[in-house]
């Protein structure tokens, strides 16, 4: 099974009432929550049930392994418009309408786990699937400067590698 939890998202976590053609969608946007400890699940359960912010993401994948849903293919996340950090190279290119946004859970500080890896890699198999235009892979922090995910922004080296991995299975 590759969601091991599914709960849609409240309203303000994506553009409410509209659904996107999923061949606009090019690109895959990796974040990180930002936790140590966090999970698929309780992020699931938060977005659906607590969120107070415009923000969101389609998927989120925990250090155990586990993939949670949270806001359908077809609908636009709340998660890379932010530009109050600054431009990346992907700012004029990438977005909330033409990418899909998959947040890593409990990497604060660290890579991922080979769990989160290997969840992470069916995933995106999963996005290209049913998106078939998919052709990019990029950090948050190639659209806006922000420094997510923090751990593949201050260690350039193992993003490349990590990069390199993902896009395997996209092209």
């Amino acid at each position: 099974m590759l969601f091991n939890y599914k709960r849609h998202a409240k309203r303000n976590s994506y553009k409410y009432g509209y659904k996107r053609d999923k061949d606009d969608i090019i690109g895959i946007v990796i974040h990180y929550t930002g936790g140590t400890k966090d999970t698929a699940k309780n992020e699931c359960d938060y977005f659906a049930t607590g969120n107070t912010r415009s923000a969101g993401a389609h998927i989120f994948v925990d250090y155990e392994g586990k993939a949670g849903k949270s806001v359908n293919l077809n609908e636009v996340a709340w998660s890379v418009g932010d530009s109050a950090n600054g431009h990346g190279v992907y700012y004029n290119t990438l977005n909330n309408s033409n990418t899909v946004s998959i947040e890593l859970c409990a990497i604060a500080g660290r890579k991922i786990s080979d769990a989160q890896k290997e969840k992470l890699i069916s995933v995106i198999k999963y996005v290209k699937k049913h998106c078939p235009n998919v052709k990019y892979i990029v950090r948050h922090y190639d659209i806006t400067t922000k420094c997510c995910p923090e751990y593949y922004v201050t260690h350039k080296d193992a993003w490349q590698q990590l990069q390199k991995e993902l896009l395997q299975y996209i092209n």
